[in-house]
């Protein structure tokens, strides 16, 4: 519990600035008083629930985490995000235009009084602007609320890995990560995944980390719904992302296990057995600092006993695992973490540009490619903004220099 304690008294201790702030500067108007009473203890009034409802064993219902958590916390982020908003606002008016004018004031020789229809003009455009940006922000927030839980995007990619052998030509990869299942994915979100994955018929599935949120209890939701890929031919995998980590990584993989996920922690799975020189590379997060590498992963470890006329794919959380991956002759890598920003301007750049080198899509370096997709669910806030969900279906074909 406690997460929600330290997000409790963040939001609470900020909340009551803000009220302190307003109640002095609506003065000793009752209505208003009573209004921005109302509207304080309205907006905390979930939190006892929130504390009984994840103290409790099973996950809460799909309704309680669509309708109540993540709206509610939208709510408490939103007002820290207004604060913030607000600030950057005063503080630029302060810079470019009440500034401006004191100085121009100094510097004159003789006091000169602006005229009437200039002030207008001026408070006019500074009404504009703030809203405008008021507008943007609000509707920007709206509308990424909504996308957050629309049906994900399908992004099909074609791909030919240096190395790929003959036989594993027009092999299928569904690739899915970041589904954060728990209070940021509502349950009812996961069936439709599940369902959507299966019509796209792929060979295996592949799941790059950050699977479950906060609590453990939330792989029964994903476990309940596995039936759904059961038909795929050679199975489903899955590796630890560094929210699973904060989650309780062995309690995760226990469950993920037992719904027939087979997990990759620093190793990998053959399927020499089956005919296919194919070997599936799964690595740990190393689960430190979210906006960068996080530390080395294990990847020495992971590659044991693996053949060299095996064609390998590195299944990792980061997209820093793209390099050392080449280091070692793995020409495909899968990842996700970064959500493709979550917050982005399509085919332009997203939030996670600040962090990483690769961040959405497909990236190819002297025939070794890496694949960064921006997962299903979200984090920090359930908002996306011109960055959808999506499930990735990457079809293998051999370069045409090895085709027979």
């Amino acid at each position: 519990m406690h997460f929600l304690w330290n997000i409790f008294f963040v939001f609470l201790l900020i909340q009551i600035l803000g009220f302190l702030i307003w109640w002095r500067r609506i003065g000793k108007r009752t209505r208003l008083r009573l209004l921005l009473i109302s509207l304080f203890l309205a907006g905390n009034l979930p939190w006892p629930f929130l504390f009984i409802t994840f103290s409790r064993q099973d996950p809460p219902s799909s309704w309680f985490v669509s309708l109540v958590f993540r709206f509610f916390v939208t709510w408490q982020a939103g007002i820290i995000l207004w604060l913030l908003l607000a600030g950057i606002i005063s503080i630029a008016v302060l810079i470019f235009l009440r500034l401006p004018s004191l100085v121009a004031r100094r510097l004159r020789s003789k006091p000169i009084q602006d005229k009437p229809a200039d002030l207008d003009r001026r408070s006019f455009m500074v009404r504009a602007a703030r809203g405008t940006v008021w507008g943007a922000v609000l509707g920007g927030g709206a509308w990424g609320f909504a996308r957050s839980e629309a049906t994900p995007k399908v992004i099909r990619h074609n791909i030919s890995p240096a190395g790929l052998p003959q036989t594993l030509d027009g092999l299928t990869i569904a690739h899915l990560s970041d589904l954060h299942i728990g209070i940021w994915t509502s349950p009812h979100v996961v069936p439709f995944v599940m369902s959507l994955t299966r019509d796209l018929k792929p060979d295996l599935v592949v799941i790059t980390g950050d699977i479950i949120e906060h609590r453990p209890y939330f792989s029964k939701v994903l476990v309940q719904h596995l039936h759904l890929l059961n038909k795929v031919p050679l199975g489903i995998y899955a590796t630890i992302g560094n929210h699973d980590i904060y989650t309780g990584a062995d309690q995760v993989s226990k469950a993920l296990e037992s719904g027939g996920i087979t997990m990759l922690r620093n190793r990998n799975h053959s399927f020499n057995h089956e005919g296919l020189p194919l070997a599936l590379v799964g690595v740990d997060d190393p689960g430190h600092n979210f906006l960068g590498k996080g530390g080395d992963i294990n990847l020495g470890r992971a590659m044991h006993g693996i053949r060299p006329d095996q064609f390998s794919i590195l299944f990792t959380h980061r997209p820093t695992g793209f390099e050392p991956a080449r280091k070692r002759n793995i020409s495909l890598t899968l990842c996700g973490h970064t959500h493709g920003g979550q917050i982005g301007v399509p085919g332009l750049l997203n939030l996670a540009d600040l962090a990483y080198d690769y961040t959405h899509g497909l990236y190819e370096k002297m025939g070794d490619f890496l694949h960064v997709t921006a997962g299903i669910g979200t984090v920090g806030l359930p908002i996306r903004v011109g960055v959808p969900s999506e499930v990735a279906l990457l079809r293998l074909s051999a370069p045409s220099g090895k085709k027979k």
